[in-house]
């Protein structure tokens, strides 16, 4: 059976002579200002926090940042600047006022600095095993003298 060119139902294309314009479909693009991104990031601010600031939807702004390589790349900028910022802030404060405590606060909640703490256990497994016998033995003893 042999189909036939143009099927019951479907419209004919159209031929389009010369250029043809497409319409855009949708919104225009909201335009993000790198510079004030970068900006607002050396604060590091969230996202919905950067997105009321550039006055834009926040879904707007998270799906600029994982398909638009230079929107990702000045957020990441403006946080690592922010960052240099603490720690240049933590020097002038621990330099300044002697007081490292804030600068000790600011740096573990910001730069995930911690506190390192080394564990050292004895290893008493021996001991403790020859503790247990000889305890097992004076309950034996005591059983055995009644």
């Amino acid at each position: 059976m042999v189909k036939p060119k143009n099927p019951v139902g479907r419209p004919k294309k159209k031929k389009q002579s010369g250029k043809s314009q497409k319409n855009p479909v949708g919104r225009p693009k909201t335009a993000i200002d790198l510079e004030e991104l970068v900006r607002i990031c050396r604060l590091n601010c969230t996202m919905p926090e950067i997105a009321a600031f550039l006055d834009v939807p926040l879904r707007t702004l998270e799906d600029r940042y994982t398909k638009d390589r230079e929107v990702r790349e000045a957020v990441q900028k403006g946080r690592e600047l922010g960052k240099l910022s603490v720690r240049r802030k933590q020097i002038q404060i621990m330099e300044d006022t002697g007081s490292a405590t804030m600068a000790i606060w600011l740096g573990k909640q910001l730069l995930g600095q911690r506190d390192k703490h080394d564990i050292v256990t004895e290893d008493r497994s021996d001991s403790a095993l020859d503790e247990a016998v000889t305890m097992f033995e004076t309950l034996l003893k005591g059983k055995k003298d009644k």
